[in-house]
């Protein structure tokens, strides 16, 4: 075991040293070594970093009680810090399928509703409870792109929270809490979600996933809390199909728990049912389908490009979402390295709780249902489906500074939150640019805008609602 800890810091200390010389000098270009954008060896130094956490776990710890006005302070504190870390949301234009999703929003009908729970999508999708949502903006914020966006930001800040209390559920002391529901709130891969009204499926599915499984902890013997814990299930299943992975999560808590399974018998009973239901109106699993096989791309995984999303793609996402579409400033740079510095701290003097085991596995869990859509990108596109897997990162990562003893454990959480602060505000610059091109090409009445600007949607869908709506403002008193 020593050897081969010895063999995970040296990869890792490697790869740091490689993605620093990267950020420090730009693109490398030495004999056989050509790195131009490092994502896999910020993916390879995630993987062994992780790794190594996972190699020197004990026995979980009895966490001190937070008490009522406690749980309330940290709540209030970490939907402030969402609040400044994605301010800049609020003056961001829609872009691309958001504006198809304004108007099916404001020509939502009961009818629709009922229509979308006894059809499956064109689109090869069953969401209705996400488009639920959308009439809900559309009748209290109309065209507003503020107030979608203050919605989204609003439910942002609720998930934040429910990773607070689930941290604490799971164990975690009252800084590791604090710590966890802050890193999920800033963290830099959630632009796409978040700021994205496309990616509302996600922010609202998580939300009643993490509601769910919160009953679950509680409920024990409890009937009423179970029933809550399913209805939950259901609401986030009819949102985004990635809430399937539910029940899987549940266990993976029992069994870390040392309960017994038979309690979550019924959370999967039901995800049958509602997979069964799923498929019979698709006539198939749905989805998107592939353009390589012609078949749905959730069944057209081959071995290779599994293995390298999963070890290495999801990890570079995690561990480092930037957006390198342009360089990070010197200052980002030196901050990046001072949070690889932290990160091998802590992976080699933590001595994590056994439900770092519990996180890690929900990770990898949380990936199954979007692993057709993990080849990475070095512009984050597609980043939306990582929100849930982030949950659970940001878990491990809180359960690893409740590992460290002494001061240390606060200066590596703070250095971590300000890295993935600094990450989120770069992000966020792209999607301002892009939002500024898109709400002037539409103004002019002749959109000509690419469907994707420095991997943020710009106008792949949408350009004649774009125009009625930019045309509908503009003739507003």
């Amino acid at each position: 075991m020593k050897l081969i800890r010895i063999a995970l810091l040296t990869v890792a200390a490697a790869m740091a040293a490689i993605v620093a010389t990267r950020m420090l000098l730009g693109p490398i270009h030495a004999g056989p070594l050509s790195v131009t954008t490092p994502l896999n060896p910020e993916g390879f130094f995630g993987l062994a970093v992780t790794i190594l956490l996972l190699t020197r776990v004990t026995e979980d710890r009895v966490a001190s009680n937070l008490g009522r006005r406690g749980a309330v302070l940290l709540a209030l504190g970490v939907i402030a810090i969402t609040a400044i870390a994605l301010r800049r949301a609020l003056g961001i234009y829609f872009l691309s399928d958001d504006f198809i999703l304004v108007r099916i929003g404001r020509e939502w009908t009961a009818t629709a509703f009922r229509y979308s729970i006894t059809h499956g999508g064109g689109d090869g999708f069953f969401r209705p409870f996400g488009y639920a949502s959308f009439a809900l903006d559309a009748r209290l914020g109309g065209i507003d792109p503020v107030w979608w966006h203050a919605s989204s930001l609003a439910i942002h800040s609720a998930n934040a929270v429910l990773v607070l209390f689930l941290a604490r559920r799971l164990g975690a002391s009252t800084l590791a809490a604090g710590f966890v529901g802050a890193l999920f709130a800033v963290h830099g891969i959630h632009p796409e979600a978040v700021v994205w009204i496309a990616g509302r499926f996600d922010l609202v599915a998580t939300f009643f996933l993490l509601a769910g499984v919160l009953l679950f902890t509680q409920a024990g013997l409890r009937v009423p809390l179970h029933v809550a814990a399913l209805a939950c299930f259901v609401l986030a299943a009819l949102t985004k199909e990635s809430a399937f992975i539910f029940p899987f999560l549940i266990g993976g808590y029992a069994v870390t728990k040392r309960q017994a399974l038979k309690s979550t018998i019924p959370y999967f009973v039901l995800a049958a049912i509602l997979f069964a239901y799923r498929w019979s109106l698709f006539g198939g699993i749905g989805g998107y389908i592939s353009s390589a096989t012609g078949r749905p791309a959730a069944l057209s995984l081959g071995l290779g490009s599994t293995l390298k999303a999963v070890a290495v793609r999801l990890w570079t996402s995690l561990y480092f979402p930037l957006n390198w579409s342009t360089d990070a400033s010197l200052p980002m740079a030196l901050l990046a390295i001072a949070y690889m510095a932290a990160i091998i701290w802590l992976a080699t003097r933590s001595r994590p709780a056994r439900m770092a085991w519990f996180a890690a596995a929900a990770v990898l869990i949380s990936t199954i249902p979007v692993l057709s859509l993990l080849a990475g990108s070095p512009a984050l596109a597609g980043s939306r489906v990582l929100y849930l897997p982030s949950v659970w990162f940001a878990i491990l990562l809180a359960v690893a500074v409740d590992g460290l003893s002494g001061q240390v454990r606060y200066a590596v959480a703070a250095i971590v939150l300000a890295f993935q602060f600094a990450a989120l505000q770069h992000n966020l610059g792209f999607w301002e640019a892009a939002s500024a091109q898109v709400k002037a090409a539409c103004e002019t009445g002749v959109p000509v805008i690419p469907a994707s600007i420095n991997g943020v949607p710009g106008l792949a869908n949408g350009k004649p609602e774009c125009i009625e709506i930019a045309h509908n403002k503009s003739s507003q008193p």
